[in-house]
């Protein structure tokens, strides 16, 4: 059964940038949006670039990928963590509007809630990884901008019984989330999320089940 993880808090911060969940703002600082632009692939937005800059930023990558193990040694998918394999990352212009969206930070605390100007780009993220675990696309918006700057990226949740590929969740209705950065190195990471219930409160785990590049390490 997999269980809750403790993660470095570097990890944990891009965690929370990748889901943009409530649960990593306990005092329920938020964004909220007060500028919203469609803009052309080639029209520079005030940031000064355009949809394809950042598509030219968001360069195809073969890496070394490895299966990831919870601190508790145990395996939050069916992939075999003792088998080295690599991912192929590609990316294509995905259907949709590019739009440039600026938002302010609004809550009790002076918190830092990451707000705003973020350029977003409709794609398509292809990943392969040798071993046929994952051999998927997946759409959604490349993000450059505010939350990391000068660098591309783009969070895409997913349900398992969708993946092409073998990979599945050891515990049964688990979801998953790919995270890609396009940086000078880039990384990325796949990660199992499961909610459950009891008669108190419902509950998030989250748990690295893979990741290629430099991701810290779990505490």
């Amino acid at each position: 059964m997999m269980k809750e993880r403790r993660i470095s808090s570097e990890l944990a911060a891009l965690l929370c940038l990748a889901i943009l969940s409530p649960a990593c703002s306990p005092e329920a600082s938020s964004c909220e949006v007060v500028e919203t632009k469609t803009l052309a692939d080639d029209e520079a937005s005030p940031q000064g670039m355009s949809a394809l800059d950042v598509l030219a930023m968001a360069q195809p990558h073969q890496a070394a990928f490895l299966w990831d193990l919870t601190p508790d040694g145990e395996n939050p998918t069916n992939a075999d963590p003792h088998v080295a394999t690599s991912v192929d990352v590609t990316v294509e212009r995905g259907a949709g509007n590019v739009r440039y969206v600026v938002t302010e930070q609004h809550g009790d605390t002076e918190e830092d809630a990451h707000c705003g100007p973020n350029l977003y780009v409709p794609i398509r993220l292809k990943i392969v990884t040798g071993d046929g675990a994952l051999n998927d696309t997946f759409t959604g918006d490349l993000v450059y901008g505010v939350e990391r700057p000068g660098i591309p990226r783009i969070s895409v949740g997913f349900a398992f019984d969708d993946l092409a590929g073998t990979l599945r969740p050891t515990v049964a209705g688990a979801e998953g989330e790919v995270y890609v950065e396009f940086g000078a190195e880039p990384r990325g990471w796949i990660a199992v999320r499961h909610e459950s219930q009891d008669a108190i409160a419902a509950s998030e785990t989250w748990a690295m089940a893979g990741h290629w590049g430099d991701v810290p390490p779990p505490e």
